[in-house]
């Protein structure tokens, strides 16, 4: 397999390799061997070789040095990047803290708090979940109710959010609270990271409609926040988390470019090739209908090309992030509706201990939150309505009125 290696570091980073994985690696990643890829992996210690590639800079080569990065170009990081890639060598830390947090701080932190953060957080040492929704702050996040109030070098958070995923196993979070309730309600809101360990912090799980352990309820109660963990300048928190959540539209919209071998994708489903499988003999309903799902995915596949070179050419994302989510979760749904109409029956009854048929439905069923999380497929329209079409904005009665004289549920 031939993978760039004309970058600053590149023997560093070929012998910490040759140090992390076994000989076997190499031999079964170059001869395209799938399944001894997956069993090695799985003999692998995911997060020790992430946080030795964390430590020695290459989660993220483009970052300072002083940030936990190589301080390489742009193009030289990619093409580090690439080399993992090509060799399937897991680099990308658990949680949401890589593709949110990181490029958010990046963006809107002091440097004394890039490097209280950055560092634990591309080692892998500090998993982060978001703390952005509230029950009465869905679609309308500005609306958020959760207060943060400064006392000195601190600030004390009350509040509550929900649909916190996997906040149950993290150490640290993104937060918005609103610090300012006289300000409109996009203006008075500040972005922190916050200490999930800290005392206050309440985690109650929710389980969804697939059985599964995902989502939790936070709550908060006079919760201390040293301003060191303040990710925005005060007032800010608005536009720090349109960089958050136009980095989690990219990750939703599946504009990564990422080889799907098994149903452990971010958005749950079974892929297209095992769905195929299943239909051994289908109908002529059945076989346009598997047209169609592979159709859609392939136009997926082209408008997420588009985002890749719009982003290799530097720039910052645009609106194909969010028609990529919308046609990502339509196409992940539909494929997987298609799927439990070849199972037929078994779709909705099995043999106790059958653990195959079971996790069919179960990823269906988790598919139903696709064109929910990450902002809504209805909301993700609005974006493209306004945005991309330049259709006017929805009236808004009580814009430029102070969050506390907006009236709420």
């Amino acid at each position: 397999m031939a993978s760039p290696q004309d970058f600053p570091g590149a023997d560093d980073l070929l012998a910490l390799l040759g140090d992390l994985l076994p000989d076997a690696w190499f031999e079964a990643v170059g001869r395209g061997d799938e399944g001894e890829v997956l069993r090695l992996r799985s003999e692998l210690d995911n997060p020790a070789t992430v946080a030795a590639l964390g430590n020695a800079g290459w989660v993220a080569p483009h970052y300072p040095v002083e940030f936990g990065g190589r301080g390489l170009a742009a193009d030289d990081a990619r093409k580090a990047l690439t080399l993992l890639l090509d060799w399937e060598v897991p680099h990308v830390p658990r949680g949401s803290g890589l593709p949110l947090a990181a490029p958010t701080i990046m963006q809107w932190s002091s440097d004394e708090t890039k490097r209280r953060l950055l560092r634990p957080l591309l080692a892998g040492e500090e998993r982060w979940c978001q703390l952005f929704s509230e029950p009465g702050a869905g679609s309308d996040m500005a609306s958020l109710a959760t207060t943060a109030v400064r006392d000195g070098d601190e600030w004390i958070v009350d509040g509550q959010k929900v649909w916190t995923t996997f906040g149950h196993e993290s150490e640290m979070a993104m937060l918005l609270a609103r610090t300012n309730p006289d300000q409109p309600k996009h203006q008075g809101i500040t972005y922190f990271a916050l200490d999930m360990r800290a005392p206050g912090v309440e985690v109650r799980p929710l389980i969804n409609m697939a059985g599964q352990l995902e989502f939790n309820e936070v709550f908060m109660s006079q919760v201390r926040i040293p301003d060191l963990l303040r990710i925005s300048p005060v007032g800010d928190g608005w536009g720090a988390a349109m960089t958050t959540l136009g980095a989690e539209r990219h990750a939703l919209s599946g504009t990564r470019k990422k080889k799907r071998k098994a149903s452990d994708e971010i958005l749950g489903g079974k892929p297209y090739a095992e769905v195929e499988a299943v239909a051994a003999a289908p109908s002529p309903i059945a076989r346009q209908d598997l047209m169609g799902d592979y159709i859609a995915g392939q136009v997926l596949a082209m408008t997420s090309q588009r985002a890749r070179a719009r982003a290799a050419a530097g720039h910052a994302p645009g609106p194909e992030g969010s028609i990529s989510k919308i046609a990502k979760a339509s196409s992940n749904q539909r494929l997987q509706e298609t799927a439990m109409g070849l199972l037929g029956p078994a779709a909705t009854a099995w043999e106790p201990g059958d653990h195959e048929a079971a996790e069919w439905v179960e990823q269906f069923l988790r598919t139903r939150a696709n064109s929910i999380e990450g902002g809504t497929s209805e909301i993700q329209r609005n974006i493209v309505g306004e945005r991309v079409l330049g259709l006017p904005r929805e009236p808004d009665q009580c814009k430029g009125a102070p969050w506390r004289e907006v009236p709420r549920s």
